[in-house]
């Protein structure tokens, strides 16, 4: 079980990646891979090919987290990175 906190922790982590992919410090057909190792939730950024994946990993494209804003510039997409914190932390 996990606090408030926790996820919010997360959801900050998942954005600053995404906030990177859009700023071009990745490769545009990089993936997010967010797994479990020893309990701990490891975050992950590469090609597809070149992640390791685990009985625990799940990959998502960088891609599908980002929006266009109001002002028509990409913005991480904070619905959809609320949705992935919620899927790998519970609260208490």
């Amino acid at each position: 079980m996990s606090s408030i906190q926790d996820i919010h922790a997360l959801e900050l982590r998942i954005t600053d990646i995404v906030e990177d992919y859009i700023n071009e410090l990745y490769d545009e057909d990089d993936v997010l891979a967010i797994g479990l190792r020893c309990g701990k939730i490891i975050l992950n950024v590469d090609a597809r090919d070149a992640i390791k994946i685990g009985k625990t990993t799940e990959i998502y494209s960088l891609q599908e987290l980002v929006r266009m804003g109001d002002d028509g510039k990409p913005e991480p997409d904070c619905d959809r990175i609320r949705d992935i914190a919620n899927s790998w932390l519970f609260l208490d």
